[in-house]
């Protein structure tokens, strides 16, 4: 007797249906992972992007250090009065400090519109606060979600590990990020 089968039957469309489902679900899965790191690469370009310029700014008026790092750290509220004509009508001339001040201002401000902390500190990684260090040089360090613009030993806030030093002070590390910081710096010397 020989048996004519028709068709599918229930239980193979049923089989279909299921590796179907998982193969769409594991698509979706990826696609949320593609978009995630898609958004990251765009904050981690923009913020280079502004970092870029501003660190070319204090390299062009290093006298000045200290005032961009009292601006970048702790922003103004309002405007400087001093605008060395960046801003408003006013151009008026300034001193490297009211220069580093306004330009300052402006940055924290961007930064701040697209959704980024910034802070400038003393890099870890190249002796710290000693300015007679040969290496010393300044972190621009912008962050983003819930990582701060600090160094420390805090994993879930700060960006970067603090400096580590030997018995004979040389550095065995420092500014190495943390796992899970949504941050990034740049070296100015």
């Amino acid at each position: 007797m020989r048996n004519k089968q028709q068709g599918f039957g229930l239980i193979e469309v049923m089989v279909s249906l299921l590796i179907l489902a998982i193969a769409v679900l594991g698509f979706a899965a990826m696609q949320g992972q593609a978009i995630k790191a898609t958004d990251e690469s765009l904050e981690r370009t923009q913020s280079l992007i502004m970092m870029r310029n501003m660190g070319e700014k204090i390299r062009l008026n290093p006298t000045a250090i200290t005032s961009y790092q009292t601006t970048i750290n702790s922003p103004p509220t309002s405007a400087p009065s001093v605008n060395c004509g960046l801003y408003g009508n006013n151009a008026t001339a300034c001193t490297p400090a009211q220069l580093a001040t306004a330009e300052s201002y402006i940055f924290t401000q961007d930064m701040s519109n697209h959704g980024f902390t910034v802070n400038l500190h003393p890099c870890p990684s190249t002796g710290g606060q000693d300015t007679n260090n040969i290496m010393y040089s300044w972190c621009l360090i912008s962050a983003w979600d819930n990582t701060s613009p600090t160094i420390g030993t805090d994993a879930d806030e700060n960006c970067l590990t603090s400096q580590v030093t030997n018995d004979d002070d040389s550095i065995t590390k420092g500014g190495i990020y943390h796992p899970e910081a949504k941050c990034m710096f740049m070296e100015i010397t």
